[in-house]
């Protein structure tokens, strides 16, 4: 058994996803996969468009054997904490021997080279960093110029100083270098891997080929739930899922559906919100100011925006807010190198294959119930009253034109996902 780790949100399932998986698959040469996948809440600062156990089965139905979720603590913070908790979470498991992301280099040896010096944090590398960061430059800026100087001097890639910007100001080779990061730092058996991202860029929002980006199919799908549109660019399995799910009145789920929970919450905590992460240097004034102005989340977003805090760093911390995540549970979370439990979404039988090796080679708390959990564990009740409470808050809008009513704390009602081979 060879098994595959994809780090993935899956908003929705769609034909990038299928050609990702396929040629990582091959790459790796794994006979089994794991998805560990966000639930309700994304990095983004968004929510998910349909909830975390339908997009685990859409994940299923196309191939992937498990689908396991990173906890809500990792998978709504910036690539940093995004990637520590995926590869600390895969880790954990002792059965995964590769990862494979996508990357707009798609090389990569200069992904792990680059990785490399930043943990190891040369001397003559963090001589460089001073100089240009005593020049008056930005972090990321000075950072690239003293890469490249300890690059160059001791010729360790073939890279122009342009090539090696564009590298560190890319999204996708951004999240790479923190898996490979994380990886090193953990000391980890599990190697990576990664193949070049094709066709449509991360961020755009047009659908003019079978393989588009999730940004224009969730555009898409918030102008019109007719799913014609997006025929060719999912899979069927994902199309009948979403058409499905759409017929029974779960629609597709949106941040600024939350605009109005937000409201209260900041003016109810006006005095205290910097106590949530990422809420600094004064950024709660602005958006205290704001949010008495604005009638929508999109302009509150555009007035609190600036050089320092971009659109999605804005919205991460609104999404921080909305769902009460303090700083100091996100720096413990950081810290927490062996996370205590898998959530098991999704699986067919293979997945099965994976779970009873997990359990061989693991003590990892492997969760199908939440009400048989145990929740003694302090850092496993730390991170699933997060993943409760994200599931929570979602299900206000995603039950909002049901007839029928929530049933109570969903994580405690639905049970996995079983996908029967065909």
């Amino acid at each position: 058994m060879k098994v595959l780790g994809l780090i993935v949100e899956y908003n929705p399932f769609h034909n990038g996803h299928m050609h990702h998986l396929l040629a990582s698959k091959k790459k790796s040469d794994a006979t089994h996969t794991v998805a560990i996948m966000s639930g309700h809440f994304l990095q983004r600062g968004e929510p998910a468009l349909f909830d975390k156990w339908i997009r685990a089965k859409a994940a299923v139905e196309a191939g992937v054997d498990l689908v396991i979720e990173l906890p809500t603590l990792f998978a709504t913070q910036s690539a940093e904490f995004f990637s520590h908790g995926a590869i600390s979470t895969l880790n954990s498991t002792n059965s995964i021997d590769s990862i494979c992301f996508g990357s707009e280099v798609g090389d990569i040896d200069i992904l792990y080279h680059i990785s490399q010096i930043l943990v190891d944090e040369p001397e003559s590398f963090k001589q460089h960093l001073r100089y240009h960061l005593n020049e008056g430059l930005l972090f990321p800026v000075a950072r690239a110029k003293a890469l490249f100087k300890y690059i160059s001097d001791n010729q360790i890639l073939n890279i122009t100083e342009d090539s090696l910007y564009e590298v560190l100001n890319s999204s996708n080779n951004i999240l790479g270098i923190e898996y490979i990061k994380s990886i090193i730092k953990l000391k980890s058996s599990i190697t990576p891997y990664t193949i070049k991202r094709i066709q449509s860029e991360y961020n755009s929002t047009d659908i003019n080929s079978s393989i588009c980006s999730a940004t224009a199919i969730r555009k898409s799908l918030k102008s019109n739930t007719n799913l014609e549109d997006l025929i060719n660019v999912v899979p069927n399995t994902t199309y009948s899922i979403m058409e499905s799910q759409i017929d029974n009145n779960f629609n597709p789920v949106f941040d600024d559906q939350f605009y109005n929970i937000l409201i209260g919450i900041i003016l109810r905590e006006e005095k205290s919100i910097n106590k949530y992460f990422d809420v600094n240097e004064g950024i709660e004034n602005k958006i205290i100011d704001s949010i008495m102005k604005t009638p929508s989340l999109n302009e509150l977003i555009m007035n609190v925006k600036s050089k320092r805090y971009t659109m999605t760093k804005i919205k991460r911390i609104l999404t921080n807010i909305l769902l009460s995540i303090k700083k100091e549970d996100v720096i413990k979370a950081k810290n927490i190198n062996n996370i205590p439990y898998i959530r098991i979404l999704a699986f067919n039988d293979k997945g099965r294959e994976i779970i009873k090796n997990i359990k061989k080679n693991s003590d990892i708390t492997i969760i199908n119930k939440l009400s048989s959990v145990n929740f003694k564990d302090e850092d496993l009740k730390f991170f699933l009253n997060y993943d409760i409470k994200s599931t929570n808050m979602y299900n206000i809008m995603y039950y909002k034109h049901r007839k029928d009513k929530i049933k109570g704390y969903m994580d405690y009602y639905t049970s996995p996902i079983y996908v029967k081979n065909t």
